[in-house]
Order: structure tokens, then C-alpha cells, then sequence
């Protein structure tokens, strides 16, 4: 049996958490058609839009639409007011407001087993989620948003005290109606596919993606947008800055470079990104509709990761180089279909190639043990499946069964969801979720003792919960 090494002394890499997160629900990805906003349509390359008329700074695809105001389920999805903040009402009876308040209020029940680990074989948890934000509207120029959030579980202990944490904190001003720039801790997606998004390259990955809520903050940065309207495109320029260098030198500086262009139908970007202590990364992206369909893919080209590469050795695991340049790429494929003019029928594909991935089972543990594993990274092949029946109304049920899948180890996640707006801002949803696969893989992962000595974990059987949202 081989001892683990130490952590490596490097802090941004991430971190092994034990503890269950109270957000920690995997519910179907719900699709809509193109007349509603959809939060799995293929999203366009990047989310940069705005919904505020003073800052243009357009998306000629999907990035600019906002959630059906009619299906308070899109909105239960929805990433939460990337980059614009929510958008603005309009006023005919006078000049905006200069200061709305708003928010959301998610409270979820949830019951999970696992056989052969420390502690019961049921755990329950009572996770309660609210953000409030406040956005500041002086004049046509000006605009700053505030977004914080407060995590309370009376049933864990990480958070039977409240945490609260500060998502977004940005202040934002034009100079001519040409250039708009904005300061501060903002939210920025990059990548039109709905899982994996290598070209993400200002967030880490998201860990639970399926998740109702994304929990990732926001990000330190001076962004300046260039659109030009004439050509359908724009040009982003980024400066970050964050405190995750060595000790000696704890601000760490970066910056990236992102060009988007409407070609036709489809949109296609290039982005790059440069940061102190690490490589260049460079990035491909491109989404299409061609009639019912949507097609996406995404391409980047990375030479480092802030985790460490492992392979087996004669003595157990040895750090592996990173060699030259290595590709990650995923794409998707959806279609909506109408059945008897009353059921719609939305199917979606993704797939995810990982060069830096392995397909060495044993690896979970030992990566465990180092701090080095990655969710959904682990592998080298990856897939999802999703098909969702409604009846095209927020006050009508809707079945959704999604599979997740490590076509590496083989393991699968399965899901069935089943949700309904009881009210015009108050969604109710219910699901039943299980992995699958061989014990020991990445969805029914359990230590292995031969490779390793880490805290015992039981073999996960399945969750389910009821969970409520409420728009405020």
C-alpha cells in the first residue's frame, strides 16, 4: 500500500471536500423551444449579454434573451443574471428607477442512502438558499449591481451557521454608446455547450452542473466590450486579478482576449487567456440552428492545468508531464419536436472528449488523496442524454430523464424529474436520482484501500427531494 504525498503547497488548486454540499441536487436539464428562453438550448459562445438598452453590448444569438416572463420555470433554471444584472423595467410613466431590489428564495428537502460507510445509510439534509440583489441605475451612463447569497442547513454541520457569500459587485459606465466598460466581480460563461465548457477559461468547472443554482461567485475583473453592429460582432478585453498566487507574492495578475462574430446562421469565437504562473490557453467556438435543430462545439488547446497529472508507476503513482499542447472538446446536438399538436418532445445529446483524462479506475482514490480530482474531468469520454414531455405550459407537469455518463469507466447518473409553477412565481419539483455502474467508478465511487488510505465513504444507492423556488 503506497502513502499519499503531500497536498502540493500551490493554493488555487482545488480542494477535496467531505463535507455534502446543500445545494447538492442534480435535477433534469430542462429544454424548451426557441420561442421561450431555454436554459439548455445550444448556448450561443459566450453569455456576455446585456438586457439594459444604455449598454448594448449585443449577442445577435441567444445571449440576449431573457427567461419566458409567462414560465417562472425557465427563469428556476436560468444562470443567474450573467454579466447585465436582471433586466431593467421599463417606466412609460416617467424616468427608470434608480434603485430596484429583487431576489430568490430556494428551500429544498433531500434524502440520500449509501451502503458500507461510517454513520447511518439515510442522510437527510434541509438545505435553504436566498439571494437579494440591489441594482443601481443613476443615469443612462451609469449602472452598479450588488448580488449576495446566504446558505443555511440546520441539518449540516458546514452550514448549520449561515454563510453568506458576495456574488457580484460591479459598477459599469459607456464612453460614447462605442466601448462600455465595467469594474469588479462579475459573472461570465464561456462555452455554447451545456455540460462541459474547456473554453471557460475565467471560471473553474462547475462541479454539479445539473444543479439548480451554479454556487460559483463571480470573478474579480475589468472587462471593456468593443461591439461593432455593422459586422454582428464584438471584441472583449479582460484584466483579473486575484489573491491565489505563492505566499510571497499572493496577487496574481491575468488577463484574456475574446472575438465573436455572427456568421449567417451561426456564431463563432476565439478567445485566449493568460495568467501568472501558468501557459497560454486558446479556445474555438461555434454554435448553428439548421431548423428544429441546434448543433454546437467547442474546442481548447491547453498546456498546463492547476491540477497535478498522475500515472502508475513500479511503486505506485508518479506525477505524469504534461507534455505538449493537449485538446478537451465537447458538442451537443437538440431537437424539438411536436407530438398531436399538444406534447412537446425536446431531445438533447452532448459528448466530451478529454485528452487529460484516464481510464485507470484506481485513480478516483488516489486523485481523492491528493486534492487532484476533478468531477466530470476525471475521464477521458463523456456523454449525456436528456429527453423532456410537457404540454407547453408552466401550469402543466413535466417529465424530464436525464443520463450523465463516464463512458470511461463505464458509470451513469440517472435522473427523473418531474416539476410544475403551482404558482405564477413559484415553482415546485420533485426528483429521484441514481448512479449506475461497476462499485469503485466515478458516479458509485468508494475508496479503494489497496491504493491508498483516505477517510471510508459508503457506495452511494440513490437521493431524492422535493424542492420549492420562489421569485422575488
Amino acid at each position: 500500500m503506497t502513502q499519499a504525498p503531500p497536498p502540493p503547497a500551490e493554493p488555487n488548486l482545488p480542494a477535496r471536500v467531505d463535507t455534502p454540499d446543500p445545494l447538492m441536487v442534480q435535477p433534469a436539464v430542462v429544454e424548451e423551444p426557441s420561442d421561450t428562453w431555454d436554459p439548455l438550448m445550444v448556448r450561443p459562445v459566450s453569455m456576455e449579454a446585456s438586457d439594459d438598452d444604455t449598454f448594448p453590448e449585443p449577442s445577435p444569438t441567444h445571449a440576449d434573451k431573457q427567461p419566458s416572463k409567462t414560465d417562472i420555470r425557465e427563469t428556476f433554471r436560468q444562470p443567474q443574471f450573467v454579466d447585465g444584472g436582471p433586466p431593467r423595467a421599463a417606466n412609460d410613466d416617467g424616468p427608470p428607477d434608480i434603485l430596484t431590489l429583487g431576489g430568490a428564495y430556494f428551500q429544498r428537502a433531500e434524502l440520500s442512502a449509501s451502503r458500507g460507510g461510517p454513520g447511518t445509510p439515510l442522510t437527510p439534509v434541509l438545505p435553504s438558499l436566498a439571494d437579494l440583489y440591489l441594482d443601481i441605475n443613476p443615469s443612462e451612463q451609469i449602472r452598479g449591481f450588488v448580488r449576495g447569497r446566504l446558505l443555511y442547513d440546520p441539518l449540516d454541520m458546514q452550514f448549520s451557521t449561515p454563510k453568506s457569500v458576495l456574488d457580484q459587485f460591479w459598477f459599469r459606465f459607456g464612453l460614447a454608446h462605442r466601448v462600455f466598460i465595467t469594474a469588479g466581480r462579475q459573472q461570465v460563461r464561456w462555452g455554447s455547450s451545456r455540460i462541459w465548457n474547456p473554453t471557460d477559461f475565467l471560471q473553474a468547472p462547475n462541479p454539479r452542473p445539473l444543479d439548480p443554482v451554479d454556487l460559483r461567485t463571480g470573478v474579480d475583473m475589468l472587462k471593456v466590450n468593443v461591439p461593432w453592429e455593422e459586422m454582428a460582432s464584438s471584441l472583449w478585453l479582460i484584466a483579473t486579478a486575484d489573491l491565489n498566487g505563492p505566499e510571497d507574492r499572493p496577487i496574481r495578475y491575468g488577463g484574456a482576449l475574446r472575438a465573436e462574430v455572427v456568421l449567417g446562421p451561426s456564431e463563432l469565437a476565439l478567445s485566449a487567456a493568460f495568467q501568472q504562473g501558468r501557459r497560454p490557453r486558446y479556445g474555438i467556438d461555434w454554435s448553428v440552428g439548421l431548423g428544429p435543430f441546434d448543433l454546437n462545439a467547442e474546442m481548447a488547446l491547453l498546456q498546463d492545468l492547476p491540477a497535478r497529472l498522475w500515472e502508475r508507476g513500479e511503486a505506485g503513482y508518479v506525477e505524469r508531464p504534461f507534455g505538449g499542447p493537449k485538446p478537451q472538446v465537447s458538442g451537443g446536438i437538440k431537437g424539438t419536436f411536436r407530438v398531436a399538436d399538444v406534447y412537446r418532445t425536446i431531445i438533447r445529446l452532448e459528448g466530451f472528449y478529454n485528452s487529460l483524462g484516464t481510464d485507470d479506475r484506481a485513480q478516483l482514490t488516489w486523485q481523492r488523496s491528493t486534492a487532484d480530482y476533478r468531477p466530470l474531468f476525471f475521464g477521458r469520454a463523456y456523454g449525456m442524454a436528456l429527453v423532456s414531455i410537457d404540454r407547453r405550459s408552466q401550469f402543466e407537469p413535466r417529465l424530464t430523464l436525464t443520463a450523465l455518463t463516464n463512458l470511461s469507466d463505464p458509470s451513469m447518473l440517472g435522473r427523473i424529474d418531474f416539476d410544475i409553477a403551482v404558482l405564477r412565481d413559484v415553482v415546485a419539483q420533485l426528483f429521484v436520482e441514481a448512479p449506475l455502474g461497476p462499485r469503485g467508478t466515478e458516479f458509485r465511487f468508494q475508496p479503494d484501500a489497496s491504493v491508498v488510505e483516505i477517510p471510508p465513504m459508503g457506495l452511494p444507492l440513490f437521493r431524492t427531494g422535493v424542492s420549492v423556488y420562489i421569485k422575488m
